[in-house]
């Protein structure tokens, strides 16, 4: 089944679906209990995460936008340049995570697999599902913002899990630039997986990282902000893809 025209509305209420599963689990999980989300991440798998990336592929599926969300390859690979300035950031999270001391074996594997799944699930979810709805409505530049504003908010939503506002709202201040660049590397390569792959890295290396390196994440958020900005700078006129797409179908008749 090929729904497409109305991704937009449709992919409202995949999203909203979707939140109920990841924040309602959540709240399921630690039975209401204020729980700081890396005890959550380092202590066991979360449910909510793993019905919801499933919620998803059977979503995808059923609608057949696995291309319109951007699983699959590189349109070009030359690229592949563009990831640089993320794999820099990443390999000195890394060395601060290898510096600072791996915890034991059991938690990193259960840091990697949460952080693995949060990456698949968001990066469906918003670079994919959402960004589809809404740059087939808006166009690329708009939805850009709306994505990123949206993921950034649902991240204060983490306060009902961990009972601290002031701590959710920074996060969905970090959260909310994350959006912006990633949404535009998701813009300029076509393909959603990278994203995962960068999204996975950055959550499972700043959890093993400790509290004390906020600054040094605050400061490649910003950075990577604008980053994401000067790759954009060339789409600020675009015309939403399901718009060309239409317009290229009546050309044709």
């Amino acid at each position: 089944m090929n729904i497409s025209r109305k991704p937009w509305p449709i992919s409202l209420a995949i999203f909203t679906i979707w939140l109920i599963v990841v924040v309602g689990g959540g709240l399921l999980q630690v039975r209401g209990q204020p729980t700081q989300l890396d005890e959550l991440v380092k202590s066991q798998l979360i449910f909510g995460v793993i019905v919801a990336v499933v919620f998803l592929t059977g979503v995808i599926t059923y609608l057949n936008w696995w291309d319109q969300i951007g699983w699959k390859g590189l349109n070009n690979s030359r690229n592949m340049h563009l990831l640089w300035l993320p794999a820099i950031f990443l390999f000195f999270l890394l060395v601060i995570v290898l510096f600072t001391g791996l915890p034991p074996t059991r938690i990193l594997l259960i840091v990697v697999i949460n952080t693995l799944l949060v990456g698949i699930s968001e990066e469906l979810m918003f670079r994919g599902v959402l960004f589809h709805g809404a740059s087939s409505s808006f166009g690329i530049w708009r939805a850009v913002w709306i994505t990123a504003a949206i993921f950034g908010s649902v991240h204060t939503l983490n306060s009902l899990i961990t009972g601290d506002f002031n701590a959710s709202a920074v996060q969905a201040f970090f959260a909310g630039m994350f959006g912006v660049w990633a949404v535009a590397l998701r813009v300029r390569l076509d393909t959603v997986i990278p994203l995962i792959i960068i999204h996975w890295l950055w959550d499972c290396l700043a959890f093993l990282t400790s509290s004390s390196q906020g600054l040094v994440l605050l400061f490649f958020s910003f950075i990577l902000f604008f980053y994401g900005i000067w790759l954009l700078r060339s789409f600020r006129s675009t015309v939403a893809p399901f718009a060309q797409n239409r317009c290229a179908g009546l050309s044709r008749r």
